[in-house]
């Protein structure tokens, strides 16, 4: 079946959400020593949740509109592009702030004042369709996403089960073909 839309994940996938969460902690050194495919964030730095997510309300949105933009930003867009139409989708924390501050990261690094292409909410699978491909870093979502009738890619980090993949640009490409 072709692909008719894309939803595209923003933290972990073109949003440097890890980097920026383990420099908040002072866990900087974990960024290259991520143990393999181990996606509970807040045990990896010895915290709880809650311990884990404070000082990120604390900061409201300065923290979301201000980490950096994968390396990778521009080819995946442009991969994407010409693929199918996409939309981002995202999900907030529990700031009230983060979300405005999602949006305002989006128009920037998009290059667009007025970028109003996105989503922002937990249920990703709500929007799942035979013909819509979710990428994303996150398991839950793309097995919710899958059980739910959608097609997905699950985007390479050191979180989740293809920590091994190295060129993930290659891999979305690869992947993105299969399903066109």
């Amino acid at each position: 079946m072709a692909v008719r839309h894309i939803l595209l994940d923003m933290d972990g996938v073109i949003a440097d959400f890890m980097g920026s969460i383990l420099e908040l902690h002072g866990q900087e050194h974990l960024a290259d020593n991520w143990p393999e495919g181990e996606a509970d964030y807040a045990g990896v730095v010895g915290m709880t949740k809650d311990e884990f997510w404070k000082p990120v309300d604390a900061l409201g949105g300065q923290f979301w509109k201000n980490f950096p933009p994968y390396p990778w930003l521009k080819e995946l867009l442009a991969v994407l592009r010409a693929t199918a139409p996409f939309t981002i989708s995202t999900s907030p924390s529990r700031s009230a702030a983060c979300a405005s501050a999602k949006v305002e990261w989006l128009r920037h690094h998009f290059d667009e004042p007025h970028f109003m292409d996105f989503m922002i909410g937990t249920q990703k699978y709500l929007l799942a369709k035979p013909d819509v491909v979710l990428v994303d870093d996150q398991h839950k979502n793309i097995d919710l996403f899958r059980e739910h009738g959608g097609q997905a890619i699950l985007f390479p980090q050191p979180w989740n089960a293809n920590f091994a993949i190295k060129d993930k640009i290659s891999y979305l490409k690869s992947e993105l073909q299969k399903l066109v």
